[in-house]
């Protein structure tokens, strides 16, 4: 009775091969996408390594940083690094105040009879009081402020909403440049009924920094 005997090594030389099997899968799967990787940076890039450079060099697109100015950088305001638009109002356009203002409009109205959104209604605007213009109920953070909206407070307040009122409800981040600023602020002097005039040194800012005139030689004798 003879009985055939199996080799001892089948079962485990099976094992290896389902190991083998696995990890070359693997690396086909690797190399598959890396290849894929490759070709297309060369595709698109003309580089298969230096594909971020690439990327960036043409896909990407500057954004605009504003840089903190000093804090006595154009005067007026509120301080904290704002350079003043004041000067800047006399010669700002209403037109171009109304297309800046479609950022804020979310949020805000601004002709006679609007209705409040998240924020006020922002007709008569400058120089009323701060606090629950329109009949919209300002934030305690925005009531502390206290006063009327003079031009000082509606520059800073829309350069930097949080600077003023930290704890504010406004989530807007403000308009950085004084020359747009500068122009909403006109906008809204248009949609306020007898706006109070511009302070004559923001005005004309240039004619204080004139020298004086020299004094004339004495007649020689």
């Amino acid at each position: 009775m003879g009985t055939a005997l199996k080799p001892s090594g089948t079962r485990m030389s099976k094992n290896t091969l389902t190991w083998y099997a696995i990890i070359a899968a693997v690396w086909i799967a690797f190399l598959t996408v890396l290849g894929i990787n490759l070709v297309t940076n060369v595709i698109f890039f003309g580089d298969p390594l230096k594909h971020e450079q690439a990327a960036l060099d043409k896909f990407g697109f500057p954004i605009e940083v504003v840089e903190d100015m000093p804090a006595d950088a154009g005067g007026g305001g509120g301080g904290g690094g704002l350079v003043s638009s004041l000067p800047l109002i006399a010669a700002a356009s209403v037109e171009e105040g109304a297309a800046s203002f479609k950022k804020c409009q979310s949020c805000h109205t601004a002709e006679a009879g609007g209705a409040n959104k998240t924020g006020p209604n922002l007709h008569n605007i400058v120089g009323a009081e701060i606090a629950g213009h329109n009949g919209f109920k300002t934030s305690e953070s925005l009531n502390a402020i206290g006063g009327a909206w003079t031009y000082e407070k509606l520059d800073d307040y829309i350069e930097n909403p949080k600077r003023l009122a930290p704890k504010g409800s406004m989530s807007f981040v403000g308009l950085k440049k004084p020359a747009e600023r500068a122009a909403v602020i006109k906008f809204l002097m248009s949609m306020t009924e007898n706006a109070p005039p511009v302070p004559a040194a923001a005005e004309a800012p240039a004619a204080e920094a004139a020298p004086a005139e020299a004094a004339p030689a004495p007649a020689a004798k």
